[in-house]
């Protein structure tokens, strides 16, 4: 396992401009850094049970049905590829707007657990994320099954934390075309390091596969 390249995928993740990102920033805007923690709270845990669905289907692959773990290697190197190009060729000018949040404490938890337990994205995301981090998958075992969940924890609550506390005083700097293309230009050079990492384990998955 390598958790090095688990907590960087992790943050990585986090890091990229999307439904929780926007939602937490829209959420600071409306409602101060400090009552975003709730927020914040609600989109950690509404990632824990997609992490071990996540870690579950990935074990499940593991004995059942072994070419699965090429495959997901396989399109996730795709996705991470196509994910990092697409930031580095076509850098967004600005962010999607996004419907006023309301509501205070349990509303602003129960709307963080959604927004990250709905995003149909978070799935595939983490079962790429365990193959390119090597989490060992031949049986379940709680050390890699936490270790996927602490990271995800972790990842989002610091990145989370980082963006409402910018948002309140920044939203016109962060908001402008330059900043924006920047940040994308960044996360696509990440996404594009961990493709070609994923892709280099699907080619030795898809090799032992061909010699078995």
């Amino acid at each position: 396992m390598d958790f090095g390249l688990l907590i960087t995928a992790c943050f990585v993740a986090s890091l990229s401009p999307g439904p929780a990102v926007l939602s937490t920033v829209e959420t600071a805007l409306l409602h101060g850094a400090r009552r975003t923690t709730w927020h914040t709270m609600g989109l950690v845990a509404g990632e824990i049970p997609q992490a071990c669905l996540a870690y579950a289907a990935s074990v499940w692959m593991t004995g059942s049905f072994p070419a699965g773990r090429a495959a997901v290697a396989t399109l996730g190197a795709v996705w991470f590829l196509r994910t990092g190009v697409g930031h580095l060729l076509r850098p967004r000018s600005a962010l999607p707007d996004a419907q006023g949040l309301e509501g205070e404490g349990l509303r602003l938890f129960l709307r963080g657990a959604w927004v990250n337990f709905s995003n149909p994205k978070t799935i595939p995301w983490l079962l790429a994320i365990i193959q390119a981090a090597r989490l060992p998958t031949e049986a379940f075992s709680w050390g890699p099954a936490l270790a996927l969940v602490g990271a995800a924890m972790l990842s989002e609550t610091t990145v989370m934390s980082f963006y409402s506390l910018l948002a309140d005083g920044l939203r016109p700097w962060l908001r402008t075309p330059v900043v924006v293309r920047w940040v994308d230009r960044a996360t696509g050079i990440l996404w594009t390091v961990l493709g070609l990492l994923l892709a280099r384990q699907a080619w030795e998955l898809v090799n032992g596969l061909v010699r078995a």
